[in-house]
Formats: C-alpha cells, structure tokens, sequence
C-alpha cells in the first residue's frame, strides 16, 4: 500500500478530472454500450447474485461477502460515469464483479451450471483453434486462406518464429485441455467448478493473442512501417515540422522517426514537413504552399485513414 500510495503521489495519479455533465443522448448511450459490453459475462451474473441474495443487502456490513465487493466495485463505477477515463477507470471494477458473480454459481440448477460449462469449453476451444491455425498459417502459408486473409489485413508484415511465445502457448493449450477434461469427467462438486473454466478460457486465448499473434498484432497497431518509409525519405533531418497529427502520430514520429516534432510556422525553420491526409484542407493557412513541394503520400499499411503527405522545403524564409 505505501508502495502504491508513492507512486501515486511521485506521478501526480491524486488529481481528479471530473468530465462535464453529459447532456447528449450519444453520451449516455456511449457510456451505456462501453459497460454492456466492457463487463460481459460478468453483469448478467451480478444482477443475478443481487437479485437472488437480495435480502441480505439491507446488512451489507454483515453480508461482507456481498458488501465488500459492492464497495470495490463502485468506485471505478462511478469514476467512469464523472470523469473521462472510461473503460481505464471500469477495468478497476471486473475484479470485484467477478466476485460478485461468483455467488450466482451455487444458485444455478445442475442443469444450468453444466450448460454453462460445455458451452465455455467449446467457446474457448473453438476461439483457441482459431488462433491456432491462424498462426500456423501465417508462418507457413497454409491453410491458404487465412494466410491471404492476413496478407490483406496486414500487408508488407514478415512473420517470424519466436521459441518462448511457442512454448508458453504450448503449456497454456495443454493446461487447457487438461483443465477441461477434469472438468468434464466425474469428481466431486466444488463451488469453484462453474468458475474456473470461464477464468481459465478468458485467460488462455489471452495468452495466445499476446504470445502468437503479438508480431502481427504491434504490425497492424504499430507505426513503425510508416515511420520506415518516411524515414527513407526523409534521412537523418535534424527535425520535421507537422500539421494536423494526432497525439499517437506525434509520438511515432518521436519515436520511430528519432525526429523532434516542431509545430508548422513555428520558430524553428525544418527542411521536412509531414501533414496529415485529413488535415490538407487547413494547410495554406497556416504555411506558405509556394515555399513546400509534396515528395511524396505515405499511407499506414493497415490503415488508409492515417497516411502522411511528406513535404520538402523548396524555398528557404
């Protein structure tokens, strides 16, 4: 707790920034899909527990297994509602409604609970599969359609085979398969039972996402292949001016470029200037065009919305 407590105070976190108070319908909504969907399984279960232990609710001091959780769970709740931070402040909140939907479990019929349980077993299995043959196929080629699939999605990206991502997939699919067929066969009933495999599936495909699919995954997120191609224009400027970029495109060109960023009409007169596609229309007010020669439109290779107009200085003030 004092650990949390000085990095807290050391990175400024105690500042509350409460968001204006939503008027607009399109908010409210916003909100409301990000917390359907955002807490999915868990809500279901969680109305479920309160509706089904709804008498103990008036001596939530007593009925800690209740209160507790419901206290936890409030605060990054209401945090999301008041302020901006949105799904950051809600991910605070799955471990306690995980809790609370955990007390549904022993009030499901046996029928119900097994139902629950062979369809998380095909769920995640068939989620795990997927994965599966999408990597084999990005590394060799074959099934040949998920293999166009990725080459269309991610064009230009060059898997390579990664020993540790492998293995700990590996471990993870047969920790899996273990899980699932002591699950499935004849032991004695835990309360924990109904809970584990949905625990262990959303973790499992996790793992695989960030084990196999990460290469891919940082090529299709990443702007780095961009920053390549603008590099090669660009060279080893010692900086590049910019107009219309977003917060994530300044900070690749900071860091994949190694260029320091200079607002366009600013004090510092740079050779480079990368313009934003969508922000074209505002540029003859604020640079003199005549003094700039378009060299050439690099586009994001997973993404044509974020392509980058490369400016050379022709004319120098």
């Amino acid at each position: 707790m004092l650990l949390c407590l000085g990095l807290g105070w050391a990175l400024e976190l105690f500042r509350w920034q409460l968001a204006p108070w939503r008027t607009q319908w399109t908010e409210w909504r916003s909100l409301f899909q990000l917390g359907l969907w955002f807490t999915w399984p868990a809500w279901p279960l969680v109305l479920w527990t309160l509706w089904r232990w709804r008498r103990q609710l008036a001596s939530l001091r007593q009925q800690r297994h209740l209160g507790l959780p419901l206290v936890i769970a409030s605060v990054p709740v209401l945090t999301t509602v008041a302020t901006l931070a949105g799904d950051r402040a809600l991910l605070l909140a799955l471990p306690a409604l995980a809790a609370l939907a955990a007390l549904a479990l022993p009030t499901f019929q046996r029928s119900v609970a097994s139902l629950i349980d062979w369809f998380t077993v095909l769920f995640f299995t068939g989620w795990a599969i997927v994965i599966w043959v999408v990597w084999v196929a990005m590394e060799t080629g074959v099934p040949a359609k998920p293999a166009a699939n990725v080459a269309r999605l991610a064009p230009g990206f060059e898997p390579v085979f990664q020993w540790p991502a492998f293995v700990a997939a590996m471990a993870g699919t047969l920790a899996w398969i273990a899980l699932a067929r002591w699950r499935t066969g004849r032991h004695r009933t835990a309360l924990w039972k109904s809970l584990v495999l949905p625990a262990a599936g959303a973790t499992l495909c996790w793992l695989l996402l960030m084990t196999l699919w990460l290469p891919a995954l940082d090529y299709g997120r990443s702007f780095a292949p961009q920053m390549r191609e603008v590099r090669a224009l660009v060279g080893d400027a010692p900086c590049v001016e910019v107009h219309g970029l977003g917060a994530p495109q300044v900070a690749a060109v900071r860091f994949h470029g190694g260029w320091q960023p200079t607002p366009a009409r600013g004090p510092v007169q740079c050779p480079w200037l990368l313009v934003d596609v969508d922000a074209q229309a505002s540029l003859p007010a604020t640079v003199t065009m005549a003094h700039w020669r378009l060299e050439e439109r690099v586009r994001r290779p997973t993404d044509d919305n974020e392509s980058l107009m490369v400016f050379r200085r022709v004319v120098t003030p």
